[in-house]
């Protein structure tokens, strides 16, 4: 008790940590509204995949009110152009996303995911009863597709496998002029494969970990400042 009453910290010690300790509290409340702002994000996008299907016939002027909705449209599969993305994983199961365009009415080109296949239906003549020729309705979910990474590889345009999705460079591929967003097909494909369904509205959430962690921190500098000072004095 004695010691408490005669604790006397130095003053730069006591301003600086103050000035550090109110800091990281400010990072850590501010990870936590981050994380309210991205569950509600989440839960905004959950929210949209249950809404009825609109038509949509490629109007980049509507897009941004659609992002993550359903839309039906209506074209003709353009499978001699397919694409596939790689390193994509069901139940542990290593295969590709099957990206074909769709050739709509007024010209446009969407790409479809039309869901996932394992490596050995990769090619499209183990899956012929699944590539409808005819003029077909799909219906799925807009995304603006998987973007590259900070640190992902180069696409191997030689082989058609893709890593990510960069709509010039398979445009530029396949010859063909695509807009830059993907529907993603709800349905299997005919005998199974394609798996429809792909979309994934989940978002990388690591804020209340980063959260406690500057919380954590805080603490940590008051506890060296107290420390500091009492063995300064002893």
């Amino acid at each position: 008790m004695n010691y408490i009453k005669n604790f006397r910290p130095t003053f730069w010690s006591s301003f600086f940590t103050l000035i550090g300790f109110i800091f990281l509290l400010s990072l850590g409340t501010w990870q936590l509204d981050r994380l309210k702002w991205k569950n509600d994000l989440i839960a905004e996008r959950q929210s949209f995949l249950n809404d009825i299907p609109l038509e949509f016939d490629g109007d980049i002027t509507q897009l941004n009110g659609l992002m993550w909705k359903p839309v039906v449209v209506n074209g003709i599969y353009e499978h001699d152009k397919e694409l596939y993305l790689a390193a994509r994983s069901m139940r542990g199961n290593v295969g590709f996303h099957v990206l074909t365009p769709i050739l709509l009415s007024n010209g446009k080109n969407i790409l479809i995911n039309r869901g996932w296949v394992p490596r050995e239906k990769k090619d499209p003549s183990t899956r012929l009863q699944a590539n409808i020729l005819n003029k077909t309705e799909v219906t799925g979910i807009i995304n603006p597709g998987f973007k590259k990474g900070a640190f992902s590889p180069k696409n191997d345009v030689a082989k058609n496998v893709w890593l990510y999705i960069d709509f010039d460079e398979m445009s530029s591929a396949i010859n063909l002029e695509l807009e830059e967003f993907v529907i993603d097909a709800k349905e299997n494909g005919e005998g199974g494969f394609p798996i429809g369904s792909q979309t994934r509205v989940n978002l990388p959430n690591d804020h209340l970990q980063y959260s406690v962690t500057w919380y954590l921190l805080s603490i940590t500098l008051v506890v060296v400042w107290f420390f500091w000072n009492k063995k300064r004095q002893e």
